[in-house]
């Protein structure tokens, strides 16, 4: 039966070959090989699998790629490159010769069907979650945050490609796979402040002094009494890794009489886990903190500044300044 084949792929050839020589004397061979249309732009033409180089010849024709369908097959035939056309989509012009659509079919130069996703500094499961199901690569909210709960904090903020048929854990061991390349080594210690850094201040200045403030406040025994820590520890209560959870929408005033391992406010130390996702800039601060003599600061209602103060009664007076009560 392969033989069989053999003979017909070969008598196939032969048709094509003779054909094209008839052709060609007719009506010369450069008609079969030249550009279709030089003023013509570009076109998205997709090439299925399986269809081979007749089939694909044949597509080019149909879509106006190409003068016939003839010149083509001839053309990948007598240069031996019909065994290497690829799928996919191909940005083509009937500008271009045969010659040159064919090299580029041959040589896979199809546009990329990658999806394009950004992670910003300081997101957290449920954000990621939702980040992934806007660019398509989830059929449904939770899937991601279900699976990447347990690595919170050690999914690296990047902008990324990922196949389009991307599984879950394809991508959670891609973000990994990237902290552990670009963040190095970290204690845990030093992970969970920076994921609180994310949330707490924005240039970097202001995290190694907020990195400051939490490990001057640990070493006295002090609550660190951050709103961030709280918020996380709501959604995680109230829905888990499972479900869709907003931090932002957490009713921090009920919240705070709660105690679990993420009240900042009812126990002293750092929470249980990171709550965000931290950058080069976060991690970098928890790493190499800043010694100061505030222990205490606040964020202007516009959040475009941090008033520090050394003891509470200051803290008191600038909470009354910038924040009214």
């Amino acid at each position: 039966m392969r033989e069989l084949f053999k003979r017909f792929d070969r008598r196939q050839t032969a048709v094509i070959l003779v054909a094209a020589v008839c052709i060609a004397i007719l009506t010369g061979a450069s008609f079969l090989f030249s550009a279709r249309d030089d003023g013509a732009a570009p076109r998205a033409v997709v090439i299925p699998k399986g269809i081979g180089a007749a089939g694909i010849a044949r597509t080019l024709q149909r879509e106006g790629v190409i003068r016939h369908w003839i010149g083509f097959s001839a053309y990948v035939a007598l240069t031996n490159r019909a065994h290497e056309l690829q799928a996919g989509t191909y940005l083509l012009c009937p500008c271009d010769p045969v010659p040159v659509i064919a090299g580029m079919i041959a040589a896979g130069e199809a546009l990329s069907d990658d999806v394009m996703v950004t992670v910003p500094e300081g997101v957290n499961a449920w954000e990621l979650d939702r980040i992934f199901h806007s660019a398509g690569l989830l059929a449904r909210t939770g899937q991601f945050s279900r699976v990447a709960g347990s690595a919170e904090g050690s999914l690296f903020p990047e902008t990324y490609r990922f196949a389009k048929d991307a599984t879950v854990s394809d991508i959670v061991d891609r973000m990994k796979a990237e902290f552990g390349k670009r963040a190095g080594t970290l204690r845990r210690d030093e992970l969970v402040i920076a994921s609180m850094l994310e949330k707490e201040a924005k240039s970097a200045e202001d995290m190694a002094l907020v990195a400051g403030i939490i490990r001057e406040r640990m070493r006295r025994g002090m609550p660190l009494q951050i709103d961030a820590t709280v918020a996380y520890g709501w959604c995680l209560r109230t829905v888990g890794y499972a479900g869709a959870c907003d931090v932002t929408q957490a009713p921090i005033a009920s919240e705070l009489k709660i105690d679990g391992p993420y009240n900042t406010y009812t126990r002293a130390g750092l929470p249980a886990g990171p709550i965000a996702n931290p950058g080069i800039q976060a991690l970098s601060a928890a790493a190499h903190p800043k010694d100061s003599p505030y222990l205490y600061y606040l964020s202007t209602r516009d959040g475009s500044q941090l008033i520090y103060s050394k003891t509470l009664e200051e803290h008191l007076r600038n909470r009354a300044k910038y924040l009214g009560f």
